[in-house]
């Protein structure tokens, strides 16, 4: 007998493995296929879909492996923190990615764009699973702040959420977040219970209470799943019925489990790794084959070999390709239209123009110093003149403030980040309106000096008078 499928295993070593299941000496066998060690950290989730597989571990990264080609496709960078889950959604244009960072990132394949990303999907807690409807529109994640949330994945925000902190059955770590595959239901674990949650009423329609803690389930039809508990068996549940059935499948507790048509594949902590026949009707399991595979599994998808074809040929190494650099999630591009300018020398004119009229008014004083013994009348021009000036001040430090208050009104309407520019137009034109006021200035002042001061007989002083 032989399944075409490989099993895609990671392990707490930082190895993803592969297996196929092969005829050896007229029985079938669990043989290896590949061993790869890309992850610098034990590997806590794999997700396969199609021909890609994706691996997440406690080293913040992301492979994606092209197994048509048996060969890295990507590496992601979209983590600060242990990606705790992953999972493709059913139409194979994304995939969804949840860390310890308290991030939750969509991912788009081939070109490996950020589509979307939750910073604070959870309010800044840990993202520990994420699991999507099979329609695509929905999904569900689960974090450290005990709180349910489901998303809309067509509008990329959450449509409700659900507090879980008050059912004291699931504990403070609940598990297994799984979608039924018509999506009617979807499960969560906790300590020693499994509860079964129906779409259209929001809330539990059966929980079931277990010997054991449950590690891992899978659905094997719409309405009946199975369950992997700590002591090695695995419980045989159905939604609508109170019925339920334990079968011995290991010796130590069962880690993962996944399955495969009419095949289930699971893995035991103590490394052993059996694959079953799923006889549904007399609520059965038929071992096919086992191995031991020397590590601790700790996560295991399925791929499908058939998709291939015939002439697919199995590598027993999967290659790093040269050309594949890590990606970073790249920034939002800014909006269009929207430049926010800094002068450089905005400072030194105003210095210049702080200066100049420091200048006019020490030449002022000297000249009163000068001339204080002229009469009224060059009093009475000189104050004319001085009012021209300050009218024509007044009016360009109008003008300045409604530019600079224009300035202000754009900076507020749009707080973007400032983009540092060279010289305007319309500073080159405040520039050329100081200098030609600087010439006017120094005009007036040469126009003053070259004047001829008018000479007026001296006054006798009263001592000359006393002496007469």
């Amino acid at each position: 007998m032989s399944v075409n499928m490989e099993i895609i295993i990671g392990t707490y070593e930082e190895f993803l493995l592969g297996y196929k299941i092969d005829i050896k000496d007229n029985k079938p066998a669990i043989i290896q296929t590949f061993a790869d060690k890309s992850h610098s950290g034990s590997i806590r989730c794999v997700a396969v879909k199609d021909q890609w597989v994706a691996s997440g571990a406690t080293d913040d990264r992301i492979f994606i492996y092209d197994m048509s080609t048996r060969k890295q496709a990507q590496i992601l960078l979209s983590h600060d923190g242990t990606v705790n889950s992953l999972a493709f959604t059913p139409d194979g244009t994304h995939l969804l990615s949840a860390a310890d960072d308290g991030r939750m990132v969509a991912t788009r394949l081939k070109t490996w764009f950020n589509d979307a990303t939750w910073k604070k999907a959870h309010s800044g807690s840990n993202v520990t699973h994420v699991s999507c409807h099979p329609s695509g529109k929905l999904a569900l994640s689960l974090g450290s702040d005990l709180v349910l949330r489901t998303w809309n994945l067509v509008k990329g925000r959450v449509a409700y959420k659900t507090n879980l902190k008050s059912r004291n059955t699931l504990g403070f770590q609940p598990d297994c977040l799984t979608w039924s595959p018509n999506g009617d239901y979807f499960t969560l674990t906790g300590q020693r219970v499994v509860e079964f949650w129906s779409i259209k009423t929001a809330d539990v329609v059966r929980s079931q209470k277990t010997k054991s803690k449950p590690i891992c389930l899978v659905w094997i039809a719409d309405d009946v799943c199975l369950v992997g508990l700590e002591d090695g068996k695995i419980l045989w549940l159905t939604v609508d019925s109170e019925d339920e059935k334990e079968i011995v499948a290991h010796n130590s507790r069962v880690k993962a489990m996944h399955s495969f048509k009419d095949n289930l594949v699971t893995a035991s902590s103590s490394g052993e790794i059996k694959v079953w026949q799923i006889i549904k009707n007399k609520q059965k399991l038929k071992e096919i084959a086992s191995t031991n595979i020397g590590c601790r599994p700790t996560c295991l998808g399925v791929l499908d070999l058939e998709q291939f074809g015939t002439n697919y040929i199995i590598s027993s190494t999967i290659e790093e390709a040269k050309d594949v650099k890590p990606i970073k999630p790249k920034a939002m591009p800014v909006p269009r239209g929207i430049v926010t300018i800094e002068y450089d020398n905005e400072d030194d004119s105003k210095l210049d123009s702080d200066g100049e009229e420091d200048e006019d008014e020490d030449d002022n004083e000297d000249e009163d110093d000068d001339d204080t013994e002229n009469d009224a009348d060059s009093v009475a021009e000189e104050d004319s003149d001085d009012a021209e000036e300050e009218n024509d001040k007044g009016v360009e430090e109008n003008e300045t403030s409604e530019e600079s208050s224009d300035d202000c009104d754009e900076e507020e309407e749009n707080p973007e980040p400032s983009v540092r520019l060279p010289k305007s137009r319309k500073h080159k034109m405040q520039i050329l309106k100081s200098q030609e006021k600087g010439n006017k200035k120094q005009k007036l002042d040469n126009s003053k000096k070259q004047q001829p001061k008018p000479k007026f007989p001296q006054q006798k002083s009263n001592k000359q008078k006393l002496k007469k």
